[in-house]
């Protein structure tokens, strides 16, 4: 093989991949090799109903970036004394966070799930103050949280 065939090789591929990271960004896509951030963020859980029940954070902190695993103590606690924020995310991966009712209601889940088998937290309630953490995912129609972990800090939301 000649240097003029790997040149022309190395030249191909490197248009190619500028191809798909330009149309990557056209479409809002993040490149293949981008992190996703873990965020958390402090807020008041609304549920939506259009076609389907969405869940929403609303009047949340700005999210900050911390660790994959569960919420110690401090954190916790630091989130009660947070003021609330400007911010809205859709909650996506809700299933766990509901209450047994709410699971068995949500999407598809009664046709495989049995009330004896539930695992779901009750932590996610409309009407509550709660702290999230999550993937981030930002686009220009909404930012979403896909949800890690939540917890109830109060309630009512203030």
């Amino acid at each position: 093989m000649s240097w003029t065939h790997v040149t022309t090789g190395i030249v191909f591929m490197t248009v190619g991949l500028s191809s798909i990271a330009e149309s990557n960004q056209r479409v809002g896509r993040r490149p293949s090799n981008a992190e996703i951030e873990v965020v958390a963020a402090v807020g008041c859980v609304e549920q939506r109903v259009s076609n389907e029940a969405s869940w929403w954070l609303i009047r949340a902190t700005e999210p900050s970036v911390t660790r994959a695993g569960v919420f110690n103590e401090v954190q916790i606690e630091d989130a009660r004394e947070s003021q609330s924020g400007e911010n809205e995310f859709q909650l996506i991966g809700v299933a766990d966070f509901l209450t047994a009712e709410g699971l068995l209601r949500y999407g598809e889940r009664a046709a495989f799930t049995t009330p004896e088998q539930i695992n779901a937290t009750g932590e996610l309630r409309e009407g509550r103050t709660v702290l999230v953490k999550g993937l981030l995912i930002e686009s220009d129609e909404s930012s979403r949280i896909n949800l890690l972990a939540v917890v109830g800090l109060s309630d009512t939301c203030s």
